[in-house]
């Protein structure tokens, strides 16, 4: 019996001691969770706090941020101009009568049919007109824009 009751003293102790070992892993995670959104929240506040300090500083930065806020200020321009350069690609005219979008040289809406303003033409002498296919074409350009002919 003596066998029987060390056994089971020995299992209940293994038991226990796995148990507190599963206790000591979860607990484990729990710490490592609760220190990595702690320093995710620490770096947040970094961002924000160069933030706020890059736009107290904007036109007079610090010495030791004047590089970096020269490469902000560029890439500012950068976006800028790229931001202009999609606005004249993406600006479309619209119908005045429906509102539908028109491609260049259209004089009818293929919506609604208006009648469309007539594009303004140069002024004489900044164009000429391609042999080929009637196109304007810069007064200085060797080849039509429309068709590759040579003017």
């Amino acid at each position: 019996m003596d066998l029987v009751n060390a056994m089971r003293d020995k299992l209940s102790q293994a038991g226990q001691s796995t148990a507190q070992k599963a206790k000591d892993l979860s607990e484990l995670a729990k710490l490592n969770a609760m220190v990595s959104n702690a320093e995710k929240q620490i770096t947040e506040l970094y961002g924000k706090i160069g933030y706020e300090v890059c736009r107290a500083y904007r036109d007079k930065p610090l010495p030791e941020a004047a590089d970096l806020m020269g490469q902000v200020k560029e890439l500012h321009q950068s976006i800028e101009n790229w931001r202009q350069q999609i606005k004249a690609l993406s600006s479309s005219a619209v119908c005045p009568q429906c509102g539908a979008k028109l491609s260049k040289g259209m004089a009818f809406c293929s919506q609604c049919g208006c009648k469309l303003p007539a594009a303004e033409q140069p002024a004489a002498g900044q164009t000429k007109f391609c042999s080929s296919c009637g196109a304007p074409v810069a007064a200085d350009a060797v080849f039509c824009p429309s068709c590759g002919q040579k003017v």
